[in-house]
Formats: C-alpha cells, structure tokens, sequence
C-alpha cells in the first residue's frame, strides 16, 4: 500500500473514506506497518472494510497514541502487546506543544468518537490518547496487559464478541475518562478496582452476562443512569431495582419461608387473641349481670344450689345402686 514509502509519516487518517467513488478500504492491516511508518502516533482507520486480524506488528508503532479501527470486519482476539506501546503510557505533559502525550496536538482536522458522539479535533487541539476497536467482530477476553496503559483516555470495545472477565486490574487506568465495553459476552462482576478511577465520566456496561454487586462510591455513585447497566439480568444494586440481598441464590426460597413463618406466626396470634377475647366477655357477661342485678343474682345462686342438690342424689343412688349389686354378686 502507498504508507510504505512514506517513513517519516506520523499520522494516518483514512476514516469513512469513498476511494473509487463509493468503494471502501478492503484487504488486511500491513504487518510491514511498524518497518515503513515507525514515527507514526495515529492510526485511524475507522469506517472501512478491514478484514482479518490485527497484525501484532502495530505494537511496534512505539509513538502511537491514538489507535481507530471501528467499524471494519476485523476479527481474531485483541493483540496482547498493545499494553506494550509507549505512547499510551507517557505522562499527560510529554505531547505539549510539538510531541507526544495523552493529551497530543493535533495539525489536522479528525473526527474522533468520544463518549457516544462524534468530536471534531481542529489544529492546535488536544485530544486524549485513544483505543477504538469497536464495531468489529474480535473474540476472545480482554488482554489484562490493556490495564498497563496508565495514561489512556478513551477505550472502547463495545459491538465486538468479546468473552470471559473484566480485567480485575482495570482499576489501574487511573486517567481514563471513558470506558464501553456495552454489547459483548462478558461475564463475571464488575471489578471492585473500578471503583478507584476517579476520572472516569462516560461508562457503558450494557448487554454483557456480568453479574454481582455494582461497585459504589467515588465515580459510581454519579452513575445513576440504570441504562449503562441493562442487558445484565444478574447485576444488582444501584442503580438498578434489584437488591444485592434479594438476588443471591437461595435468599429467594428463605424469604419465602421466612414469610411462610411470619404467616403462621400472626394466624397464632389472631387465635390466642381470639380466645383470650371470648374468654373475658363471656365471663364479664355471666359475672358482671349477677353483679349488676340482684334478681339475677338469686335466681342463679338457686339454680347452682338446685343443681348441686340434684347432682348430689344423682350419686346417692348409683351408689346405693353399685352397692346393692356387687351385694348380691358376693351372696
């Protein structure tokens, strides 16, 4: 391809180009891209029809610090090496005014994808040093080795198949702002790390298989939009409506015998109530008439009496009667 007499380039932009009226780049990233072009610092590519991998030989491409590959028909799994480029790990002030930092001067007009929205970059402007691979079909995990990159800014790999965990280690990219990984098969929680970056304004976590508490405090108690969560059915926590406690396994069928029992429990106490409160107005009732009306209270006081004495000769006879009985068996 033509960049391949051209050393001492050190920026490619061929973003959403129409080469041959509405014709597209086609082919594969060059692997002779690190031996022609070794000055370059950004590789945008965006909007083409690239196919294959991603040629291991850009991470020799040791000035770059700005990397756009969406929206091609890349594929294979994400370069390890990339957490090798220099570029991506200078400190902020290196690229100030005529070199090389997270924040690098631009001398042409680019347009950039940054949190969700395309972002002009005139000459003069900074812009933060980016990895955009999304709107790709890459595979495989996320290389820990990424979270080597202390001074990247933007990084998303969102629209792609990727698998496995969130790098635990992703709380070390302390200078990133921005952060998609929305539509993939990521599993796993969210790593607890993520907490600690502090710069972080744009996050997108949609459409993954993650799973656990959403991490809290410092960035994630601004992230109150429950969207950047959707598409993880076993996430929980806030945002979202589903409590931690609620989701753990098994917590469902204790509540339901927790609430079992308290039924039960309250069904007891509506019956001992229930008895206690017959009891006393039953018996303030019958007490409390004899006690309020003398009549009443004689004419009971001669029933009990009349009672007793007729219970009292019921037994005098069928003791009489027993007596006579077992009398004449023994004669």
């Amino acid at each position: 391809m033509f960049w391949m007499v051209m050393g001492r380039l050190r920026s490619i932009d061929l973003s959403n180009n129409s080469f041959s009226g509405n014709n597209r780049l086609i082919g594969y990233m060059p692997k002779e891209i690190t031996k022609n072009l070794p000055l370059l610092e950004y590789l945008l590519l965006r909007g083409n029809t690239l196919a294959g991998s991603i040629p291991e030989e850009v991470c020799g491409l040791h000035s770059l610090n700005l990397l756009d590959l969406a929206e091609n028909n890349l594929s294979g799994s994400i370069p390890t090496c990339l957490g090798d480029v220099h570029g991506f790990k200078l400190p902020q002030t290196y690229f100030i005014y005529e070199t090389e930092s997270r924040l690098s001067s631009y001398t042409t007009h680019v347009e950039l994808m940054v949190k969700g929205k395309i972002t002009e970059y005139e000459n003069g402007m900074f812009v933060h040093s980016t990895i955009d691979l999304s709107n790709n079909d890459p595979c495989g995990r996320i290389p820990e080795k990424l979270t080597e990159l202390i001074h990247l800014g933007i990084l998303n790999l969102s629209w792609n198949r990727l698998t496995g965990n969130i790098p635990s280690t992703i709380g070390s990219l302390k200078d990133l702002e921005s952060l998609d990984l929305s539509h993939n098969h990521l599993s796993g929680p969210i790593p607890a790390s993520m907490a600690s970056m502090t710069f972080l304004s744009n996050l997108n976590l949609s459409y993954n298989n993650l799973s656990g508490q959403i991490p809290f405090g410092n960035q994630f108690d601004t992230f109150n939009d429950p969207s950047i969560y959707e598409g993880n059915p076993k996430l929980c926590g806030k945002p979202l409506p589903t409590n931690c406690s609620s989701a753990l396994p098994g917590n469902e069928e204790k509540g339901g015998k927790h609430e079992d029992g308290a039924d039960e429990k309250i069904e007891r106490l509506w019956l001992y109530g229930s008895i206690a409160f017959g009891y006393i107005t039953g018996f303030w009732l019958v007490c409390g008439s004899l006690m309020l009306k003398r009549s009443w209270r004689h004419a009971y006081f001669n029933f009990a009496f009349d009672m007793r004495d007729k219970l009292l000769v019921l037994i005098a006879v069928n003791l009489a009667r027993v007596k006579r009985k077992f009398g004449l068996e023994r004669n």
